[in-house]
Protein backbone atom coordinates (compact mmCIF):
# COMPACT_ATOMS: atom_id res chain seq x y z
CA UNK A 1 0.00 0.00 0.00
CA UNK A 2 2.82 2.38 0.91
CA UNK A 3 4.50 1.56 -2.40
CA UNK A 4 1.33 2.45 -4.31
CA UNK A 5 0.97 5.70 -2.35
CA UNK A 6 4.57 6.70 -3.09
CA UNK A 7 4.24 5.74 -6.77
CA UNK A 8 1.05 7.82 -7.00
CA UNK A 9 2.88 10.90 -5.75
CA UNK A 10 5.63 10.45 -8.33
CA UNK A 11 3.11 9.85 -11.12
CA UNK A 12 1.24 13.02 -10.13
CA UNK A 13 4.47 15.03 -10.23
CA UNK A 14 5.36 13.49 -13.59
CA UNK A 15 1.94 14.39 -14.98
CA UNK A 16 2.18 17.97 -13.67
CA UNK A 17 5.70 18.51 -15.02
CA UNK A 18 4.71 19.40 -18.66
CA UNK A 19 2.13 21.89 -17.42
CA UNK A 20 4.60 23.54 -15.06
CA UNK A 21 7.19 23.70 -17.82
CA UNK A 22 4.82 25.26 -20.38
CA UNK A 23 2.64 27.46 -18.17
CA UNK A 24 5.03 28.77 -15.54
CA UNK A 25 5.87 32.48 -15.92
CA UNK A 26 9.41 33.47 -16.94
CA UNK A 27 11.98 33.74 -14.20
CA UNK A 28 11.84 37.06 -12.41
CA UNK A 29 8.21 37.74 -13.28
CA UNK A 30 6.34 39.61 -10.57
CA UNK A 31 2.93 37.93 -10.64
CA UNK A 32 1.33 40.47 -8.32
CA UNK A 33 2.47 43.29 -10.60
CA UNK A 34 1.18 41.38 -13.62
CA UNK A 35 -2.23 40.94 -11.97
CA UNK A 36 -2.30 44.66 -11.18
CA UNK A 37 -1.46 45.47 -14.82
CA UNK A 38 -4.18 43.19 -16.15
CA UNK A 39 -6.68 44.67 -13.70
CA UNK A 40 -5.78 48.17 -14.88
CA UNK A 41 -6.01 47.26 -18.56
CA UNK A 42 -9.37 45.55 -17.98
CA UNK A 43 -10.64 48.73 -16.32
CA UNK A 44 -9.25 50.76 -19.23
CA UNK A 45 -11.02 48.45 -21.69
CA UNK A 46 -14.33 48.97 -19.89
CA UNK A 47 -13.77 52.74 -19.80
CA UNK A 48 -12.88 52.78 -23.51
CA UNK A 49 -15.98 50.74 -24.31
CA UNK A 50 -18.19 53.09 -22.28
CA UNK A 51 -16.61 56.13 -23.94
CA UNK A 52 -17.21 54.60 -27.37
CA UNK A 53 -20.86 53.96 -26.53
CA UNK A 54 -21.23 57.57 -25.37
CA UNK A 55 -19.63 58.83 -28.58
CA UNK A 56 -21.99 56.74 -30.71
CA UNK A 57 -24.99 57.87 -28.66
CA UNK A 58 -23.99 61.55 -29.04
CA UNK A 59 -23.47 61.13 -32.76
CA UNK A 60 -26.88 59.53 -33.21
CA UNK A 61 -28.69 61.93 -30.87
CA UNK A 62 -27.09 65.21 -31.93
CA UNK A 63 -26.80 64.40 -35.63
CA UNK A 64 -28.95 61.71 -37.17
CA UNK A 65 -31.90 62.04 -34.79
CA UNK A 66 -32.11 65.81 -35.29
CA UNK A 67 -32.00 65.36 -39.06
CA UNK A 68 -34.83 62.83 -38.96
CA UNK A 69 -36.91 65.13 -36.75
CA UNK A 70 -36.36 67.88 -39.33
CA UNK A 71 -37.49 65.52 -42.10
CA UNK A 72 -40.70 64.74 -40.19
CA UNK A 73 -41.44 68.43 -39.56
CA UNK A 74 -40.72 69.41 -43.16
CA UNK A 75 -42.87 66.64 -44.60
CA UNK A 76 -45.73 67.62 -42.32
CA UNK A 77 -45.43 71.25 -43.37
CA UNK A 78 -45.20 70.23 -47.03
CA UNK A 79 -48.38 68.15 -46.74
CA UNK A 80 -50.26 71.12 -45.34
CA UNK A 81 -48.80 73.55 -47.89
CA UNK A 82 -49.43 71.48 -51.02
CA UNK A 83 -53.14 72.24 -51.05
CA UNK A 84 -52.65 75.99 -50.56
CA UNK A 85 -49.41 76.65 -52.45
CA UNK A 86 -47.90 73.75 -54.45
CA UNK A 87 -44.65 75.69 -55.07
CA UNK A 88 -44.03 76.10 -51.33
CA UNK A 89 -44.96 72.44 -50.79
CA UNK A 90 -42.44 71.26 -53.40
CA UNK A 91 -39.74 73.43 -51.81
CA UNK A 92 -40.43 71.88 -48.40
CA UNK A 93 -40.31 68.38 -49.89
CA UNK A 94 -36.92 69.17 -51.45
CA UNK A 95 -35.64 70.42 -48.11
CA UNK A 96 -36.93 67.25 -46.44
CA UNK A 97 -35.15 65.13 -49.04
CA UNK A 98 -31.89 67.01 -48.42
CA UNK A 99 -32.25 66.54 -44.65
CA UNK A 100 -32.90 62.81 -45.17
CA UNK A 101 -29.77 62.48 -47.33
CA UNK A 102 -27.70 64.27 -44.69
CA UNK A 103 -29.11 61.98 -41.98
CA UNK A 104 -28.22 58.94 -44.09
CA UNK A 105 -24.68 60.25 -44.59
CA UNK A 106 -24.23 60.84 -40.85
CA UNK A 107 -25.62 57.39 -40.06
CA UNK A 108 -23.14 55.79 -42.48
CA UNK A 109 -20.30 57.71 -40.82
CA UNK A 110 -21.33 56.42 -37.39
CA UNK A 111 -21.59 52.84 -38.67
CA UNK A 112 -18.15 53.03 -40.28
CA UNK A 113 -16.67 54.38 -37.04
CA UNK A 114 -17.89 51.28 -35.18
CA UNK A 115 -16.18 48.80 -37.51
CA UNK A 116 -15.11 49.97 -40.96
CA UNK A 117 -16.59 47.61 -43.60
CA UNK A 118 -13.37 47.96 -45.58
CA UNK A 119 -11.63 45.77 -42.98
CA UNK A 120 -13.87 42.86 -43.96
CA UNK A 121 -13.65 43.62 -47.66
CA UNK A 122 -9.93 44.32 -48.05
CA UNK A 123 -8.25 43.36 -44.79
CA UNK A 124 -6.04 45.60 -42.68
CA UNK A 125 -3.52 46.28 -45.47
CA UNK A 126 -6.20 47.42 -47.90
CA UNK A 127 -7.99 49.46 -45.23
CA UNK A 128 -4.78 51.28 -44.32
CA UNK A 129 -4.02 51.88 -47.98
CA UNK A 130 -7.35 53.65 -48.35
CA UNK A 131 -6.77 55.58 -45.13
CA UNK A 132 -3.37 56.80 -46.25
CA UNK A 133 -4.70 57.74 -49.68
CA UNK A 134 -7.14 60.15 -48.04
CA UNK A 135 -4.55 61.74 -45.74
CA UNK A 136 -4.03 65.48 -46.23
CA UNK A 137 -0.26 65.03 -45.80
CA UNK A 138 2.09 63.03 -48.03
CA UNK A 139 2.16 59.62 -46.38
CA UNK A 140 4.42 56.62 -47.00
CA UNK A 141 2.90 53.24 -46.11
CA UNK A 142 4.94 50.07 -45.59
CA UNK A 143 2.88 46.97 -44.74
CA UNK A 144 4.09 43.38 -44.33
CA UNK A 145 1.27 41.14 -43.10
CA UNK A 146 1.62 37.44 -43.94
CA UNK A 147 -1.60 36.63 -42.09
CA UNK A 148 -4.70 38.04 -40.42
CA UNK A 149 -5.21 39.02 -36.80
CA UNK A 150 -8.37 38.94 -34.72
CA UNK A 151 -11.04 41.34 -35.98
CA UNK A 152 -10.89 43.43 -32.81
CA UNK A 153 -7.12 43.78 -33.14
CA UNK A 154 -7.33 44.86 -36.78
CA UNK A 155 -10.04 47.38 -35.88
CA UNK A 156 -7.84 48.78 -33.10
CA UNK A 157 -4.84 49.01 -35.44
CA UNK A 158 -6.97 50.82 -38.02
CA UNK A 159 -8.27 53.36 -35.50
CA UNK A 160 -4.77 53.88 -34.04
CA UNK A 161 -3.39 54.79 -37.47
CA UNK A 162 -6.46 56.91 -38.29
CA UNK A 163 -6.15 58.89 -35.04
CA UNK A 164 -2.38 59.26 -35.46
CA UNK A 165 -2.79 60.62 -38.99
CA UNK A 166 -5.50 63.02 -37.81
CA UNK A 167 -3.18 64.29 -35.06
CA UNK A 168 -0.33 64.72 -37.53
CA UNK A 169 -2.51 66.77 -39.88
CA UNK A 170 -4.02 68.93 -37.13
CA UNK A 171 -1.18 69.48 -34.69
CA UNK A 172 2.26 68.50 -35.98
CA UNK A 173 2.97 70.98 -38.77
CA UNK A 174 4.68 68.07 -40.53
CA UNK A 175 5.58 67.89 -44.19
CA UNK A 176 5.09 64.13 -44.32
CA UNK A 177 4.14 61.00 -42.38
CA UNK A 178 5.40 57.42 -42.50
CA UNK A 179 3.36 54.38 -41.41
CA UNK A 180 4.89 50.95 -40.95
CA UNK A 181 2.93 47.80 -40.07
CA UNK A 182 4.57 44.42 -39.62
CA UNK A 183 3.71 41.10 -38.01
CA UNK A 184 5.99 39.02 -35.85
CA UNK A 185 4.82 35.60 -37.01
CA UNK A 186 6.73 33.69 -34.33
CA UNK A 187 5.37 35.66 -31.36
CA UNK A 188 2.08 36.58 -33.09
CA UNK A 189 2.49 40.30 -32.44
CA UNK A 190 1.33 43.15 -34.67
CA UNK A 191 3.68 46.14 -34.68
CA UNK A 192 2.75 49.63 -35.89
CA UNK A 193 4.95 52.70 -36.20
CA UNK A 194 3.66 56.13 -37.18
CA UNK A 195 6.21 58.92 -37.46
CA UNK A 196 6.18 62.48 -38.75
CA UNK A 197 8.75 65.23 -39.22
CA UNK A 198 6.73 67.91 -37.44
CA UNK A 199 7.39 70.18 -34.51
CA UNK A 200 7.09 67.46 -31.84
CA UNK A 201 6.01 68.13 -28.29
CA UNK A 202 3.00 65.81 -28.50
CA UNK A 203 1.33 65.40 -25.09
CA UNK A 204 -0.99 62.57 -24.12
CA UNK A 205 -2.83 64.89 -21.74
CA UNK A 206 -3.28 67.69 -24.26
CA UNK A 207 -6.61 66.49 -25.63
CA UNK A 208 -5.14 65.27 -28.91
CA UNK A 209 -6.58 61.75 -28.70
CA UNK A 210 -3.30 60.11 -27.68
CA UNK A 211 -4.72 59.04 -24.31
CA UNK A 212 -7.55 57.31 -26.18
CA UNK A 213 -5.03 55.49 -28.35
CA UNK A 214 -3.19 54.29 -25.25
CA UNK A 215 -6.45 53.02 -23.71
CA UNK A 216 -7.36 51.14 -26.88
CA UNK A 217 -3.93 49.53 -27.07
CA UNK A 218 -3.70 48.60 -23.39
CA UNK A 219 -7.21 47.15 -23.52
CA UNK A 220 -5.68 44.45 -25.75
CA UNK A 221 -2.75 44.02 -23.36
CA UNK A 222 -0.60 45.78 -25.94
CA UNK A 223 2.24 48.28 -25.65
CA UNK A 224 2.22 51.98 -26.51
CA UNK A 225 5.32 54.19 -26.72
CA UNK A 226 5.35 57.84 -27.77
CA UNK A 227 8.58 59.75 -28.45
CA UNK A 228 8.01 63.40 -29.31
CA UNK A 229 10.72 65.79 -28.16
CA UNK A 230 10.22 69.54 -28.75
CA UNK A 231 11.31 70.29 -32.29
CA UNK A 232 10.40 66.78 -33.42
CA UNK A 233 10.27 64.29 -34.88
CA UNK A 234 7.35 62.37 -33.37
CA UNK A 235 7.31 58.59 -33.36
CA UNK A 236 4.54 56.39 -32.02
CA UNK A 237 5.21 52.67 -31.59
CA UNK A 238 2.37 50.26 -30.89
CA UNK A 239 2.46 46.51 -30.34
CA UNK A 240 -0.67 44.35 -30.24
CA UNK A 241 -1.12 40.62 -29.68
CA UNK A 242 -2.80 39.10 -32.72
CA UNK A 243 -5.01 36.73 -30.76
CA UNK A 244 -6.83 39.30 -28.57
Amino acid sequence: MAVLFGAGRWLARLQAWPGLLLLSPPAGTDLSLRVAQLTATRAAALDAHAAELRRIERSLHDGTQNRLVAVTVLLGAAGRALARDPAVGRELVERAQLAAEQALGELRTVVRSILPPVLDDRGLAGALDGLVAGCALPCRLDVHLPGRCAVSVEATAYFVVAEALTNAVKHSGAAGVAVSVTMDVVNRRLRLTVSDDGRGGADEHGGSGLAGIRRRVEAHDGKFLLISPPGGPTTMDVELPCES
